[in-house]
């Protein structure tokens, strides 16, 4: 007897946005490019590395203005979507991103806002 064959089969790696996420007020405040960057932050996340995404200012030009990347960067920030968890910049350290599920929360009063002060240096 043959077995049937299933309508789809995926092809290598892939990353997703949860519907949740999507259906969030922290997204939908997000215009097109950050939502494209979130996306790179999610293309850089390989299940065991929530807490440590590099993505340096070099691979950021290669997708976006520098000008843009900051502006989307930072939104991601404020909308609770992404962390800084070390800061970058010394020796050429790159900075070091956490995917963050702050915007759980966003727009409410535990919606806990992103302080640039905290950020520790590598």
């Amino acid at each position: 007897m043959k077995k049937k064959k299933r309508g789809f089969e995926i092809d290598g790696t892939y990353s997703v946005i949860e519907h949740k996420l999507a259906d969030s007020e922290a997204f939908k405040d997000l215009n097109l490019s950050t939502k494209w960057l979130y996306m790179e932050f999610k293309f850089r996340f390989h299940g065991d590395n929530e807490r440590h995404i590099i993505f340096t200012y070099k691979e950021a030009i290669k997708i976006m203005n520098n000008i843009t990347f900051i502006k989307s960067r930072d939104r991601l920030l404020e909308n609770g979507l992404i962390d800084i968890v070390k800061r970058g910049g010394f020796n050429k350290e790159p900075t070091i991103y956490g995917l963050s599920d702050r915007w759980k929360k966003f727009g409410t009063k535990e919606f806990v806002k992103f302080n640039r002060r905290k950020i520790k240096y590598l």
